[in-house]
């Protein structure tokens, strides 16, 4: 049996990868976002960022940014399916954020749609560095800084609404 016999062309053998792909990815996520909130979302960018935790197939970056960057493309059906995992991807962190958000981990004035594309922005250029740099320490500034940022927002900061302007004294 061939691989044309198998999945039609190459388009639908590089589909059924990437799907497998991201089941594994969706794994990943399902293994790390649980109840918590703030604990939940570092331990997701260690398994992502941490060279340590990517083993020997974490230099090869990220299947679905390394297609969608690729010179010339991907189909269609596989840029649905890749957008349809980041949607996924977003929707999985922005549910820890708001959890976080209720456990007073993170102020309520972050916007948590806004944070989690950030979030899964800066995980996937930590992709894309290990993919460019050919090594998972090309990661090290993202395993580093983005939980710093995620635990800054755990602090409580004034909001223009919480500002009084002092009163003056009647004489």
């Amino acid at each position: 049996m061939s691989l044309y016999n198998a999945f039609g062309d190459k388009d639908d053998a590089f589909l059924f990868v990437l799907n497998r792909y991201i089941d594994a990815t969706k794994r990943l996520y399902e293994k790390h976002m649980g109840d918590g909130g703030i604990a939940d979302l570092e331990a997701l960018i260690g398994a992502y960022t941490k060279p340590d935790r990517l083993g020997p197939a974490g230099t090869w970056g990220c299947l679905m940014l390394n297609a969608i960057t690729a010179a010339d493309g991907v189909n269609a059906k596989a840029r649905r399916t890749i957008e349809s995992f980041r949607l996924y991807a977003i929707d999985q962190i922005k549910a820890a954020l708001i959890r976080a958000t209720k456990l007073g981990e993170v102020d309520p004035a972050i916007d948590a749609q806004e944070m989690a594309e950030f979030i899964l922005i800066t995980m996937w250029g930590a992709k894309a560095a290990i993919r460019h740099a050919g090594s998972t320490e090309a990661a090290a500034p993202v395993s580093q800084m983005l939980p710093l940022i995620l635990r800054a927002l755990r602090l409580s900061r004034p909001r223009l609404s919480d500002r009084r302007t002092p009163r003056r004294r009647v004489s």
